[in-house]
């Protein structure tokens, strides 16, 4: 196992995210859109985790190496554009639906396609491309503070915040405690952790039931 803590923090949310989408596809049967978003949502959190365990645990040649760490990289993108895809869908209407979710999913691409060719991109640049397209809710909040109630908008807030600072961790290494072994990297693992849950109990209270 490559990176231990990393590996066992995102296999435990990995097997979590399994369970959730099973309870979301449980609970969106009959409704058809209700099953496709949450399908997707569920589906991103999977994959999220499943390629982050992947890369932490294989201790493997370069070059597969190199394929997990783009893997692991894209899938952040997925997750992002997964996660909004119910609190899009669901929080708004008619043209702010749609091109809302146009946009996320389109400048997801863009960044799925950046890694793929150029992973070796500057850390604070992919974060802050992980940030501000994290945040993008801000444009409709209007919208969506008036399709959901405040303890779910408060539950998007710190999921966000969250993964934020799990972000800020990992461009500027602070709390570095014990490198390579409890540093700046297994810090971001964890929040990022905490923002999913966060997002997920967000989601499966009051998405869900609408």
């Amino acid at each position: 196992m490559r990176e231990p803590v990393n590996t066992w923090t995102h296999f435990i949310t990995f097997l979590a995210g399994i369970a959730g989408l099973v309870y979301l596809i449980i609970f969106s049967y009959g409704d058809l859109a209700k099953l496709a978003t949450m399908g997707i949502y569920g589906a991103s959190i999977v994959i999220l985790y499943g390629a982050s365990t992947a890369y932490h645990w294989a201790n493997t040649t370069p070059e597969k190496q190199l394929i997990l760490r783009k893997f692991d990289h894209i899938s952040i993108f997925i997750l992002i554009a997964g996660t909004y895809t119910p609190v899009l869908y669901y929080g708004l209407e008619g043209t702010w639906r749609w091109a809302m979710l146009a946009a996320i999913w389109g400048l997801s691409l863009v960044g799925i396609i950046i890694k793929i060719f150029f992973l070796g991109i500057q850390r604070w640049v992919s974060t802050m491309f992980y940030i501000i397209l994290g945040w993008m809710a801000i444009i409709p909040m209007s919208r969506l503070i008036q399709a959901y109630p405040k303890e779910a908008m408060l539950l998007l807030f710190l999921g966000g915040l969250s993964y934020t600072i799990g972000g800020i961790i990992y461009a500027t290494k602070i709390f570095n405690f014990i490198p390579n072994k409890f540093g700046f990297h297994e810090v971001f693992h964890i929040f990022i952790s905490i923002g999913s849950l966060l997002h997920f109990v967000m989601i499966a209270k009051f998405i869900l039931p609408m």
